[in-house]
């Protein structure tokens, strides 16, 4: 249940919710071998990254479409920030905080405190993200809403197991997960897992991003964005385990170049020494064959990539048009089945295309 626009202050009722808790890694740490006023400068450079990053992303990158205080609303305190989105489009809201958790990494990658450890080649500082979805109750006020229930302890659950994440450190709940899982295109997950929290009665199912195909630096504000690009390549060399920045600059360099270049297909074959699955490595690495006209090790990389990921419905839409190019139209055909049964709607013109309807 949504509250209308015109709900009146004092207002109480249930309120269905998209939430998130975002914290930096480590904090405590930090502060052990800090001083005061370099932990107090550390803290409030993650609040002006914050900030920054969040008034782009709604008010520029989103058009303003969202309303604070109606439809969204964030705070942060400390080492950490919550935020709240309840549109009335709960699977939209959901996307939304997924797609900007990944958008704060690649802000807070760019602030000068971890600008400064990966020039000197020192790991950089992270930041987890949970992410739940449920109803709280909620007051009208004159700036927004106040929330109370179990559904945002959950979610600061969920960014508590989060700091541990093997890939992006962002995880979504059962309930958010059910909310994005069979309409999104260009986030991959891992297979459910199970955790327990402070608070909470048993344990609860989780799911993490593995894998994403965001282009972060098309939603970062621009001069954070220049940031990110100038550090990417240099914070990939840094570490093997931060391979969501891998994801993020394959993603904008085929976005900024149009195609795949050798460059970016060489650090593909990088990753894939080490971790063999990578679905972005996998899927650029495919596309620089198909560009080259290497159609035979196209399709096996494709091949690769549907073993490891068979429900991603963009690799089997693109490896229908690596095999239609091969002249293999009954293969390519079924290929495309494939992809329009995981929801990507141009399959069905591509097999109209081909003209092969099965």
């Amino acid at each position: 249940m949504n509250e209308p626009d015109d709900t009146p202050q004092g207002w109480e009722g249930p309120l269905d919710t998209a939430i998130m808790f975002v914290d930096l890694v480590d904090s405590s740490a930090f502060s052990s071998v800090l001083g005061l006023k370099e932990y107090a400068d550390y803290v409030n450079t993650f609040h002006s990254v914050v900030h920054r990053q969040c008034e782009h992303f709604f008010q520029r990158y989103l058009h303003g479409k969202y309303r604070q205080g109606q439809d969204y609303q964030y705070s942060i305190l400390g080492d950490e920030l919550v935020f709240f989105m309840h549109s009335g489009r709960s699977a939209n809201d959901v996307y939304l905080l997924a797609t900007l958790g990944i958008t704060l990494k690649a802000a807070w990658l760019s602030s000068p405190v971890n600008r400064e450890r990966i020039t000197r080649r020192a790991a950089a500082a992270e930041i987890a993200v949970g992410i739940n979805f449920g109803q709280v109750w909620a007051r009208r006020t004159e700036s927004g809403f106040e929330r109370q229930g179990y559904a945002i302890n959950l979610a600061k659950r969920i960014e508590s197991h989060s700091r541990g994440g093997q890939f992006f450190r962002i995880f979504l709940s059962d309930a958010a997960y059910k909310q994005v899982h069979t309409r999104m295109r260009n986030l991959l997950f891992s297979e459910r897992e199970f955790a327990s929290g402070k608070g909470i009665v048993g344990q609860f199912g989780v799911y993490e991003i593995v894998d994403s195909f965001v282009d972060a630096v098309a939603r970062l504000e621009p001069e954070i964005g220049v940031a990110f690009v100038e550090l990417m390549e240099v914070a990939i060399d840094n570490s093997s385990r931060d391979l969501w920045i891998h994801s993020a600059f394959q993603v904008a360099s085929e976005s900024r170049h149009q195609k795949v270049t050798k460059q970016a297909a060489d650090r593909c074959r990088s990753v894939l020494h080490y971790q063999t699955e990578n679905a972005v490595a996998l899927y650029y690495l495919a596309q620089y064959h198909r560009e080259q006209k290497s159609l035979e090790l196209a399709e096996i990389t494709y091949a690769r990539l549907l073993s490891a990921w068979p429900d991603f419905g963009d690799g089997h839409l693109e490896y229908g048009e690596c095999l239609a190019a091969m002249g293999r139209n009954g293969d390519a055909a079924k290929a495309f089945l494939h992809a329009e049964n995981l929801g990507v709607p141009e399959a069905v013109a591509r097999r109209k295309a081909i003209g092969l309807l099965l």
